[in-house]
């Protein structure tokens, strides 16, 4: 009876140590966190419509900053070049002509003119004088000198209005039909820089470094304005998502160090926490496992310390560095 009570004592006390031990067991920090590789990629378009005509390199090649990555047919935005060209210089030139009064031959025209007025003038005024003369003699009539007196008036006046008018073709525009020339000529060039943009716009490059994971269309096709032509991952690589339980949130914080280890990695690699979310999610079913059965999660980003040639997707251990 004694032996069987003891034994009783015994199988109690190894159930309550196996107990402590699995509770012990539970509330140490895991080793890693499951996570997996993913990526913000660009998908590259053109602002205008086309057809594809470039498409120099295929899926997978690597990309350089300025590299063409294709370019659609620009045939409309060339002749609307053309037009704006034309009007800035026809703008221009209605401008000049303000600025420069009347022509050469206008002027010499003119100045005939003058010398013809000045020659009547001075043959009005010879008359004038022999009519005087002759009427204070009694020679002719008062209706006489008062006709000279008209020619010899007649005379100044033509002489008058071609000086007004050569003064007039020596000057430039006035101000306000100047300053709406110069409005216009700012127009035309602000015109010409729009379809200039449209037409830079036809040929896309490549602003920073990568490799192409996805061409959207092919040569030949009709691309609509806006639409994505490639799909490229930046040359900062993947960055690395995984996800913490509600219980160990508090441990984690942005600018945190962690390590990264995984099936292709060929040596320990070093990331930097980004991104905490501010609320929980259900376990993704590809992070559900017996060992980690939390219902919330909370999703955390990190980025590689340097680009590390990994692809999407790859599934990755996350540990806490000390």
């Amino acid at each position: 009876m004694k032996s069987i009570v003891m034994t009783r004592r015994a199988t109690w006390v190894w159930t309550v140590m196996c107990l402590l031990a699995l509770t012990g067991c539970q509330s140490q920090a895991p080793d890693g966190y499951q996570g997996y590789l993913e990526a913000d990629y660009a998908y590259i378009a053109a602002p205008v419509a086309g057809r594809l005509t470039e498409l120099p390199l295929p899926r997978g090649a690597a990309v350089v900053t300025g590299a063409t990555l294709f370019a659609v047919d620009g045939e409309l935005q060339q002749q609307q070049l053309l037009q704006a060209q034309s009007q800035v210089r026809q703008a221009q030139a209605q401008r000049d002509d303000l600025g420069s009064g009347r022509r050469p031959e206008e002027i010499r025209v003119i100045a005939a003119q003058v010398r013809e007025a000045r020659s009547a003038l001075d043959l009005a005024e010879r008359e004038l004088k022999r009519i005087s003369e002759l009427r204070a003699r009694g020679l002719t009539s008062a209706d006489a000198l008062d006709q000279a007196n008209a020619a010899q008036a007649q005379a100044q006046a033509r002489v008058a209005s071609v000086l007004a008018q050569q003064r007039s073709a020596e000057l430039a525009g006035r101000p306000d039909v100047i300053a709406a020339a110069d409005a216009a000529v700012e127009a035309a060039q602000a015109a010409l820089g729009q379809v200039q943009w449209s037409v830079d716009q036809t040929r896309i490059r490549a602003l920073q470094d990568g490799r192409i994971e996805d061409t959207l269309f092919q040569l030949g096709e009709w691309v609509p304005a806006g639409a994505p032509v490639l799909k490229l991952l930046p040359a900062s690589g993947p960055f690395i998502r995984f996800f913490v339980p509600m219980n160990e949130l508090a441990q984690w914080s942005p600018g945190q160090s962690v390590a990264i280890s995984c099936s292709a990695c060929t040596s320990e690699l070093t990331a930097t926490v980004s991104f905490i979310a501010a609320s929980p999610e259900y376990t993704p079913p590809v992070i559900f496992s017996e060992s980690r059965s939390e219902d919330l999660v909370y999703r955390v980003e990190a980025r590689f310390d340097s680009p590390a040639p990994l692809a999407p997707g790859l599934p990755v251990v996350v540990t806490r560095r000390p």
